[in-house]
């Protein structure tokens, strides 16, 4: 992860990751469900109000909009 870096970074980084593997599959799946307990990470990559970990978060974002025009009606479940 780098040099200044926490468990929270981690996580966020972890959640864009697992939606990245879902979009660079060869068939989009029907749903997707990722586990976590990092409770503070789910609740940041549902904002992308300006400040720490925000690229995580236009990173998901910018994945599940894919996912979404990839198979219409798709469930995302984090």
């Amino acid at each position: 992860m780098g040099n200044n870096q926490e468990a929270y970074d981690a996580e966020c980084a972890a959640l864009a990751r697992a939606l990245q593997l879902a979009v660079l599959r060869s068939t989009t799946p029907e749903w997707i469900t990722i586990c976590s307990d990092a409770q503070t990470a789910i609740r940041r990559m549902g904002s992308d109000v300006s400040g720490p970990r925000q690229p995580y978060a236009l990173q998901v974002r910018k994945y599940i909009t894919m996912l979404d025009r990839a198979r219409k009606g798709i469930a995302i479940e984090i």
